[in-house]
């Protein structure tokens, strides 16, 4: 019984589902109370800002247990449970921002590191445009409807 408990299977399953919901019920905190820091015509930072707190968080998560789970510890069954199980479900963004520290700090290639961050960047929002370009092409939105309050409003041409 002890080694499921300890199999990697079973301990990134266990830490994927506790990140997975620490980022959703978190980004729902933050964005029920970001109601009261953004006027109604500003709610659409609401979910950037969620995001980005669970980014930086999980970054910052996983650069304080990167040292002392994954680099100091014999035995990475501590590693596998929180750094990559719960940082992974909670932020793949923070794997990402542990890569491209360690291309300066453990291989010194600041190059590489940059190249990292911008084709990361780049190449991501490039390949969600793209795909959500196509989504809206395979299945186009539905026509939007106006609302009775909102014909009352819209002035006559």
């Amino acid at each position: 019984m002890v080694s499921l408990l300890t199999h990697p299977v079973f301990l990134l399953t266990i830490g994927g589902a506790l990140g997975t919901n620490a980022r959703y019920w978190l980004g729902e905190f933050i964005s029920a109370r970001s109601e009261e820091w953004f006027p109604p015509e500003h709610g659409n930072l609401r979910a950037p800002l969620a995001i980005l707190v669970i980014n930086v968080s999980g970054s910052l998560l996983l650069g304080l247990l990167v040292v002392p789970l994954r680099d100091r510890l014999p035995n990475w069954n501590w590693w596998i449970l929180l750094g990559v199980g719960f940082c992974g479900g909670y932020t793949t963004f923070s794997s990402f921002a542990v890569d491209t520290v360690e291309l300066v700090r453990k291989y010194h290639q600041p190059g590489m590191a940059v190249l990292n961050v911008v084709a990361s960047v780049v190449v991501s929002c490039l390949v969600v445009w793209i795909a959500i370009a196509g989504m809206e092409t395979v299945q186009p939105a539905e026509p939007a409807v106006m609302e009775a309050a909102d014909r009352e409003n819209q002035k006559e041409p």
